[in-house]
């Protein structure tokens, strides 16, 4: 199961920052740094001492993580290693085997529900890197299931190589835009001069427990069934680290014969017709909110309540009940103030 961004992490997670005013001290200069990465945008508030040009560092930040987990870059190391021959090892870097550990991890946890070796079932959808004009072929895709898998691939993680053990191809765009924010989180939070901060890249967030005017940060989730519209609003400052990712079914979906279907796959299902529902997560870090949306939102409802409430997982289910938005909250959530 995979979100894809087109054109590069383009499903675009459907949180958006609805409150991003400042009051601030004379000699605090607050500044906005914004562009465009990873196939969207990027927005980053923040506070400082003194004005300082740091837009380059997080350009970098950004733009390493890109030629590292893009699929649409030919060079990038996701894509040398789904090039490399089944059973040869393949350099790549301590960030790499810090995402596909965590993944893999997940994936275990969801029985395989969350995969990122599921890589050639998206590019078969129409979901990758390669234009598709018509359903894939149940003969390829029965094949492409049986090669993928929690334990289809290896990886060394003090000697940072990763080695194919089937025939599949890797795709981290459920997680690397949350990996990405995490980056450039830590390097603002290292630099004495900044008090107060916000990263958002594509919708996804994470923040300081407080806006320079010592106020929480707002966050607006936008409403499947009318998405001009906020459904629910979070606040930072009842969390203890607040970062934040929403998966969303109706935004990017495929057309074959008529028939919808969602970015959101299961692994062990495939993509399910599309039915307009959304999962936001609140976490201690971007790239676990990311992959953790992306998973409970390729589950059936009843599993991803059941799913979130055993792992203590902050979550927000937005459904559709009578052609209403219904708002389902994870016992963890349930416990914070909202």
């Amino acid at each position: 199961m995979i979100k894809i961004y087109l054109p590069i992490f383009l499903l675009i997670s459907f949180v958006f920052i609805i409150s991003i005013s400042f009051l601030y001290e004379e000699e605090i200069v607050v500044e906005n740094i914004s562009g465009s990465v990873m196939g969207t945008t990027y927005s980053i508030n923040l506070q400082i001492d003194n004005p300082a040009n740091i837009e380059p560092s997080i350009v970098n930040i950004f733009s390493n993580v890109n030629e590292e987990m893009s699929t649409y870059i030919e060079g990038s190391m996701i894509s040398r290693v789904n090039k490399s021959v089944i059973g040869e090892w393949t350099s790549v870097n301590e960030d790499f085997i810090e995402v596909l550990a965590y993944a893999t991890n997940l994936c275990l946890k969801t029985n395989g529900v969350y995969d990122v070796t599921i890589g050639k079932i998206v590019d078969s959808w129409g979901f990758g890197p390669e234009e598709v004009t018509e359903k894939p072929k149940k003969i390829d895709l029965r094949y492409f299931q049986d090669q993928i898998g929690c334990n289809s691939i290896e990886f060394d993680q003090e000697k940072f190589l990763v080695k194919k053990l089937k025939d599949i191809a890797l795709d981290f765009s459920s997680i690397a835009k949350g990996f990405a924010i995490d980056k450039a989180f830590l390097f603002l939070e290292n630099e004495e001069k900044i008090k107060s901060f916000m990263v958002e890249l594509g919708g996804e967030i994470r923040t300081t427990s407080l806006k320079p005017d010592r106020k929480a940060w707002k966050v607006g989730v936008i409403n499947p069934l009318n998405p001009s519209t906020f459904i629910h609003i979070f606040y930072s400052d009842n969390h203890e680290s607040f970062a934040m990712a929403t998966s969303g079914d109706y935004m990017n979906i495929r057309i074959f014969n008529d028939e919808k279907y969602s970015h959101t796959i299961d692994s062990n299902t495939l993509p399910s017709e599309f039915n307009k529902k959304s999962v936001s997560v609140i976490s201690t870090n971007a790239m676990k909110a990311d992959a953790i949306a992306t998973a409970l939102n390729a589950m059936e409802l009843n599993q991803a309540i059941i799913f979130a409430d055993k792992n203590n997982i902050k979550a927000l289910f937005v459904t559709e009940e009578n052609n209403e938005a219904k708002l389902i909250f994870s016992k963890e959530l349930q416990k914070v103030k909202i």
